[in-house]
């Protein structure tokens, strides 16, 4: 089920998409991933993706299961203020799958632990928490969006939109529009 998001959003989608055609991507081979980018789309997904209001009080916690530049930008971004559904962004840095609780918002699974993609799915099972990943597959294996760059190297992301549903998110139509739909 997806719902229709402000003017705004749809702005703020289309000036994503200029900005990212303009930079430069390395396929996934090669060592460099742009994670200033990533971060980029994240602060989108979080604009254009609905979380139930039972999960808008307090901050809005982004939670990074283990290490990666992704990390930094994510706390650049929420240093500059920058807020989700109205809430202050904190980034949380988590090394294990016990650490990870229903009270993340948005979990970005970094690709040296997408081994555990199948845990996470189990411990967030039903919870309002937007899984996104890193690595190739893992948007059919349990993460709601995945990144994947493309053979011109641009970066683009894959939309599970059954695990949207579980986890009782609502993406906007604009946003599904720009994400390649897995099953």
């Amino acid at each position: 089920m997806t719902t229709n998001f402000t003017l705004k959003s749809t702005v703020l989608i289309g000036l994503m998409t200029i900005t990212l055609s303009f930079g430069s991507f390395q396929n996934t081979a090669s060592a460099q991933i742009n994670y200033k980018s990533q971060a980029l789309y994240i602060y989108v997904f979080i604009k254009n993706i609905h979380w139930p209001q039972t999960v808008s009080n307090g901050h809005f916690v982004i939670g990074v299961f283990g290490n990666s530049p992704i990390y930094d930008e994510l706390q650049t971004m929420a240093s500059l203020k920058k807020t989700a559904t109205g809430q202050t962004i904190v980034v949380k840095k988590l090394n294990s799958v016990e650490e990870i609780d229903d009270n993340v918002h948005l979990l970005y699974v970094t690709s040296s632990k997408s081994r555990d993609i199948k845990k996470i799915a189990e411990k967030l099972e039903g919870a309002p928490t937007l899984v996104v990943a890193e690595r190739d597959g893992l948007a059919k294996k349990g993460a709601s969006i995945n990144f994947v760059v493309m053979e011109n190297d641009t970066l683009k992301f894959e939309v599970n939109t059954a695990e949207m549903q579980a986890h009782n998110l609502q993406i906007s139509d604009e946003l599904l529009k720009r994400g390649y739909i897995v099953r």
